[in-house]
């Protein structure tokens, strides 16, 4: 009896694991050209540590000067009701930058502002290097995200570890561990603007993902790139695509394996700095010394409150510093605005709670 139940055992164990691995594998071919995936309803253990205070990722930096303290509350609330984790990377003043300390032949017409904002994210690859971080999340401080940012993260996992564009098949160990592979340097979710390689349309990924923002909520132009890699029609609304970085805008929110930030560092401080460093990146992409991908419609966005606080650009005395403020933010490329859902979530009527329940009596004696 007790060999029955042993042999019954381990049929069960090898059962799980032929499952667990299949579910792991399933649809991992690695022929390049358009790709069409459904959406896969049994998620995989790795996939699911998405759900985990970094959405998957080592750490998830954010970038933010010292003064605007306005904005990493900001963070950090909306991070808060995200299941979110952040670690604050200061932002830098670009006048207070050495000129020995500016990479060899650098672009002399940088101003301070772009030279600040290069060097934080320099700051950023330079912590991700330092503390052994296999990858890491890096954003800016006046974002946005989906209220369903980790199912949003858990889709994507899923996706990239069966990704099709991939050059060679997974790691042993990126198949036990990496939740988004280990393919790349730079994966581009938080960008601006963006155009695809030209000569390269039949290299993209396409998924179904029921939080990606409408027609109407998306941009003309992640429109017009969805369009020129074949995603058009009823499909906008509901097909998300992931395909190789080439020209992407903006460094709202993006990855870096330690790999990427090595090569960031090498190529955007160690040897040059030509360009304001979203732009540079980007010829960097193009030049093929990193290799990345990008997601579109974007998963980061900015959040826009009008007025002065839109810029980290010293105040002017003559302009009004609130526009719109917080409580008539906006943001676009979202399906639920993490930030609105946030206000709602949190918002109560105490002494409205108090009348609906009538009068209360006090216990006290006549």
């Amino acid at each position: 009896m007790k060999v029955f139940f042993l042999t019954i055992t381990a049929g069960l164990v090898i059962a799980f694991t032929v499952l667990a691995y299949t579910s792991l594998n399933s649809g991992a071919d690695y022929n390049l050209g358009i790709q069409e995936t459904s959406f896969m309803k049994s998620t995989s253990v790795l996939a699911s540590q998405a759900w985990n205070e970094s959405l998957g990722f080592g750490d998830v930096l954010y970038i933010s000067m010292p003064y605007r303290t306005d904005r990493q509350d900001a963070m950090n609330l909306v991070a808060s009701m995200s299941g979110i984790k952040l670690r604050l990377i200061g932002g830098v003043d670009g006048d207070n930058i050495n000129v020995k300390a500016l990479p060899d032949n650098a672009n002399s017409n940088l101003r301070a502002s772009e030279l600040g904002c290069w060097r934080a994210h320099a700051d950023a690859w330079r912590f991700v290097i330092e503390n052994d971080l296999e990858t890491a999340l890096i954003l800016e401080d006046d974002i946005d995200w989906d209220k369903n940012i980790h199912q949003i993260f858990q889709d994507l996992s899923t996706q990239m570890q069966n990704n099709t564009l991939r050059l060679v098949p997974p790691t042993d160990h990126e198949r036990a561990s990496a939740p988004y592979g280990l393919d790349w340097d730079i994966l581009v979710m938080g960008e601006c603007v963006d155009k695809a390689h030209p000569d390269r349309h039949d290299l993209v990924l396409v998924y179904d993902d029921p939080n990606v923002p409408s027609r109407e909520d998306t941009e003309f132009v992640f429109l017009n790139v969805m369009e020129s890699l074949g995603v058009s029609g009823d499909d906008i609304g509901k097909k998300r695509l992931l395909y190789p970085a080439f020209r992407p805008a903006c460094t709202m929110g993006y990855a870096v394996t330690r790999k990427g930030a090595q090569r960031l560092l090498l190529n955007l401080s160690y040897l040059n700095l030509r360009a304001p460093v979203d732009l540079d990146i980007a010829w960097t992409l193009q030049d093929g010394k990193i290799r990345g991908y990008t997601v579109t419609p974007p998963l980061f966005t900015p959040w826009r409150v009008d007025g002065q606080k839109d810029s980290d650009n010293m105040p002017d005395p003559d302009q009004p510093i609130v526009g719109n403020g917080n409580i008539g933010g906006v943001s676009g490329n979202l399906k639920s605005s993490a930030r609105v859902a946030m206000v709602n979530e949190l918002a109560m009527d105490n002494w409205g709670d108090y009348a609906s329940q009538g009068t209360v009596e006090t216990g006290e004696s006549k």
